[in-house]
């Protein structure tokens, strides 16, 4: 039998790297026999974006992976582009020679947090860091990290939320008096959520960076290895977003200055009635990922802030088109079919949004994803 090798060559183009979808992706397939017998596949594609490459990442597991882009040299002394390397230098994380006991999720989107029981209030993790810890009563190393778990719940609590997790029964966690938890606690005894991260040793613990990517994993008391203040502290900067999380050659920048013109070709259901409000613009596209999974909070920011907020979604696909996007979209939609706006703001990023005040001043600009109702309240706070 003929063994199949896949190479793949990534070409980047001058949108890649943001966290939104392509619009056109080119591919193209080779094959050619090796004197082995082996047949030697080659994909070349071309891409606007991280997540297709992390699409592909996934896709292909720890398979041969090259990735060149042959105009990143041209284009980055005009400033248009970032390449892979300085992408993977300021974004990743590594593990080392560490040894776990559980799947590996580093650098990558963690399962959705969903347990069987929470023993305590459900977190607000809306904004914040996640440090969540799979223990169980009977183990002991799992007992002796709680004191420090303790410590880091206080001491980061203005962004970091802390969460044990265990797979035993209520009353057997309940029933633990020494040492007390003072995070939140939750109980998974079907290991439906903890199965996810095939963990077969405890402690192992993970941190999550405000968009839900594994920042750090591992047992958090192993010797040489230990989770400590310094090592939370030192992510918390590295993966802060309070900025809006882009870096400004991904769009130019508008903060605390007028917000650009538009020329909107067609509406939905209507032009919005703007003076007096502050105006939330997010700029996406049909076959953007990222952007429909912004849509379920728009939606609820459009009920909740109604009476000082009004929610506008640009795109430069038709509203026909848009009407079909699922989620639903309930807020207002706006066409701008030659991307007149992209270009003003020599947009390449999306889900992209711009908070403006009612005096049309720019207070909040960036990814969608870093955008939070804390965030929003604080900014109708100020500058209503």
């Amino acid at each position: 039998m003929k063994r199949t090798k896949i190479f793949l060559a990534v070409f980047a183009l001058s949108g890649m790297f943001y966290n939104g979808q392509a619009q056109e992706t080119k591919t193209e397939v080779k094959d050619s026999v090796t004197s082995d017998g082996t047949v030697r596949k080659t994909i070349k594609m071309e891409v606007k974006s991280a997540e297709d490459l992390q699409n592909l990442f996934k896709m292909l597991g720890n398979g041969n992976v090259q990735v060149k882009n042959k105009s990143a040299d041209a284009q980055q002394k005009k400033g248009t582009v970032t390449t892979l390397n300085q992408v993977q230098g300021r974004l990743m994380e590594s593990n080392g020679d560490k040894t776990l006991h559980a799947k590996s999720y580093l650098n990558r989107q963690a399962p959705e947090l969903k347990v069987e029981k929470w023993l305590t209030d459900v977190p607000n993790t809306e904004g914040k860091f996640v440090l969540i810890d799979f223990w169980g009563p009977s183990c002991g190393p799992c007992r002796k990290s709680i004191p420090d778990l303790n410590k880091f719940s206080k001491q980061f609590k203005d962004k970091l939320v802390v969460i044990g997790v265990a797979p035993n029964k209520e009353e057997s966690v309940r029933g633990m008096k020494e040492p007390v938890i003072e995070y939140y606690s939750a109980i998974d005894t079907k290991k439906e959520y903890i199965g996810k991260y095939e963990v077969k040793g405890y402690p192992h613990a993970v941190l999550l960076d405000t968009r839900g990517i594994v920042r750090w994993e591992g047992n958090p008391v192993l010797s040489g290895y230990e989770l400590t203040a310094e090592v939370i502290e030192g992510l918390l900067k590295k993966y802060d977003y309070e900025n809006g999380g882009v870096d400004r050659n991904m769009a130019k920048p508008f903060l605390g200055e007028k917000v650009p013109d538009w020329n909107i070709k067609e509406w939905y259901p209507k032009e919005p009635k703007t003076k007096g409000k502050f105006v939330l613009r997010d700029f996406f596209s049909f076959h953007c990922g990222p952007c429909r999974k912004a849509i379920p909070k728009l939606n609820k920011w459009s009920k909740e802030f109604a009476d000082d907020l009004v929610v506008i979604g640009c795109a430069k696909d038709g509203v026909k088109r848009l009407l079909e996007i699922e989620p639903k979209i309930e807020y207002n939609l706006a066409s701008d079919p030659q991307g007149e706006i992209w270009k003003t703001m020599d947009l390449h990023v999306l889900s992209y949004v711009q908070l403006i005040d009612p005096k049309g001043i720019v207070r909040w600009e960036g990814l969608c994803i870093d955008l939070t109702t804390a965030k929003i309240k604080e900014i109708i706070s100020k500058y209503k």
